[in-house]
């Protein structure tokens, strides 16, 4: 089993999926999830990216972005039911330029290593967290 809490494993995902070479937007800027808001102090960057003052601060900045779409967010109307392709929706949108549904395969693929079971892009986030009181999906 598994020693890789999900929130761990889907932040790193996303690192990995937003670069991580010393050039890239999200290392200078020291914001691993090249996230655009946080509640942490940041400044930004000239296309609006948040700069963070250490790698370590930008890191926590993603951990709680991601564990405030897991528990619900009313900004973003995400929560526990919500899928995997839903949240690369919101976090990535299309209009930004992004490939929701190609984000969220790779990080499906990422968590389904990671965690060592199956996660697709129509798990929801409560699933991937391992939750058991999931509600039904309706279709």
């Amino acid at each position: 089993m598994t020693n890789v809490l999900p929130i761990d494993a889907l932040a790193m995902a996303i690192f990995h999926y937003e670069g991580q070479k010393p050039t890239d937007r999200n290392m200078r800027n020291n914001n691993p999830g090249n996230l655009r808001a946080s509640p942490l102090p940041n400044a930004k960057d000239a296309g609006g990216y948040c700069v963070f003052e250490s790698f370590g601060v930008g890191w926590a900045a993603l951990l709680e972005d991601i564990s405030r779409q897991f528990a619900g967010d009313e900004n973003t109307r995400l929560g526990p039911t919500s899928t995997l392709y839903q949240f690369f929706e919101v976090y990535a949108p299309a209009r930004d330029h992004n490939w929701p549904l190609a984000y969220a395969h790779f990080v499906a693929a990422w968590l389904t290593e990671a965690l060592e079971r199956p996660i697709a892009t129509s798990s929801t986030l409560a699933e991937i967290q391992g939750g058991s009181n999931v509600p039904p999906k309706t279709t």
